[in-house]
């Protein structure tokens, strides 16, 4: 399937695009809540589901004064890249790229193919640009692909500037396989983590149908930044207007949620999120968050037997800012009854909408799992087990938002399932579409 430099252009555009940090107009803040699905819950206990709501404000939308950038990009020049002129597309994306940065900010450029090379070291662009385009002219194809090299070297390159007063980011674009230097998915991440934990988050960018989805997203989300899937130009409209309509300016970097669980809460999962523990606390890496932007986290939480009133969770938030000086918190609680009608007269639907489209994108998450293993009966079964879900929800009937959002979900798995079913579509297309639409629908982006 031939890849259009319009897609590529965009998604690079829209990557830089979310580095761009607003002048605030009022005083810029963070808002912390913790919302559950039901304020009451059976004296016997049960599961509960709390959803994390993060809202950044008092930013107005500004691209001509930001924060500075200090940033890499890393670039797959693998023999592949030669495939349906997909290095001359990526040419021309980067120059597009070059483009919009300013004076003041930090660019290095790294490509890759079984050699790492730093074409250009991280200094001030001052006024290179032209000599920067013409080393982004002047690649080419070569050999295999060592991605773990070339990002480590992505990496290094910020980490020589890295500080408060910039935005800190890695670009990682790639089209196929790392079969060269370090590949294991595992060991990767875990480097991309320990650089988040200095402010330093890591885009990924897929390109075609030959690369591997499930590592690209696992390097995003544990680098803190975004992933795309870049396919064909018929998602250039979609894939522009969510960009720039969500909030472009990153406001606090390497944020996460400090989350504090009630007397013999168990915590059964933290949707789409990877946790780290310590006995009953726990912390949620949420990456990069925006101007004016909502992030949401669905956590499901196992609710000991009871009376009276108990909180089952408070929580705070952590982040990295030269703006914003505000540690806001939320502390969530519950009344246990007998009367479960009670109970269902009191919900939240609109969250228990969120909470239960999440629980779906879980079930999609294991379909994906069961289509890369070959298996595709179980991978059809995992989504009508996510149907039936969603068609019992407490919320599936109602008329608000919450009803909206359910159906809407709906939709997606019927339209996941008669994809499977299209034998016409090749299989990896089928994965990478899927699994990239849930991870959107999973991160609220």
């Amino acid at each position: 399937m031939k890849t259009s430099v319009g897609c590529i252009v965009v998604a690079l555009m829209m990557a830089v695009s979310t580095l761009a940090v607003a002048v605030p107009s009022s005083k810029p803040t963070i808002s912390l809540e913790g919302k559950l699905n039901c304020p009451y819950i059976s004296s016997s206990g049960g599961t509960a589901y709390l959803q994390i709501i993060l809202t950044t404000s008092g930013f107005e939308r500004q691209s001509r004064e930001r924060r500075p950038m200090n940033l890499s990009v890393v670039l797959d020049r693998s023999g592949s890249m030669s495939d349906q002129q997909k290095m001359e597309y990526a040419k021309a994306a980067l120059t597009k790229l070059i483009e919009q940065l300013e004076r003041d900010d930090i660019f290095s450029l790294v490509v890759y193919d079984d050699v790492v090379d730093v074409l250009h070291p991280a200094q001030q662009v001052g006024s290179s640009k032209n000599r920067l385009k013409q080393l982004v002219s002047d690649i080419y194809p070569r050999n295999s692909t060592n991605l773990g090299g070339g990002m480590i070297e992505g990496l290094k390159q910020v980490e020589k500037n890295v500080g408060k007063e910039y935005v800190n980011r890695v670009i990682l674009l790639s089209d196929g396989l790392a079969n060269q230097g370090i590949t294991s998915p595992i060991e990767l991440n875990h480097i991309a983590k320990r650089h988040r934990e200095r402010s330093i988050s890591l885009t990924t960018m897929g390109v075609g149908l030959d690369y591997n989805e499930n590592l690209m997203i696992g390097l995003a989300e544990s680098g803190g930044g975004n992933y795309y899937f870049i396919e064909s130009p018929s998602q250039l409209a979609s894939m522009m207007n969510r960009e720039f309509k969500s909030a472009s300016s990153i406001v606090a970097q390497n944020v996460s949620i400090e989350l504090q669980l009630g007397k013999d809460v168990r915590l059964l999962d933290v949707i789409g999120c990877e946790t780290v523990s310590d006995r009953n606390a726990y912390r949620i890496p949420i990456g990069d968050v925006y101007a004016n932007d909502i992030r949401e986290i669905t956590v499901e939480l196992s609710v000991p037997k009871g009376s009276g009133t108990a909180t089952v969770a408070t929580g705070k938030v952590c982040y990295e800012s030269s703006r914003i000086s505000s540690r806001p918190s939320f502390a969530a609680s519950v009344m246990y009854t007998s009367d479960l009608v009670l109970i269902d007269r009191n919900r939240d639907m609109e969250i228990q909408a969120k909470a239960d489209i999440a629980v779906s994108t879980r079930d999609v998450e294991r379909a994906m799992k069961a289509l890369d293993e070959g298996r595709m009966e179980e991978a059809q079964a995992q989504l009508q087990s996510a149907k039936a879900f969603l068609g019992s929800s407490p919320a599936a009937a109602s008329s608000g938002a919450g009803g909206d959002a359910i159906r809407a979900q709906a939709d997606r798995l019927n339209s996941y399932e008669a994809t499977l079913r299209n034998s016409d579509i090749e299989a990896s297309q089928v994965k990478k579409a899927i699994q990239y639409e849930n991870y959107r629908v999973q991160k609220k982006k």
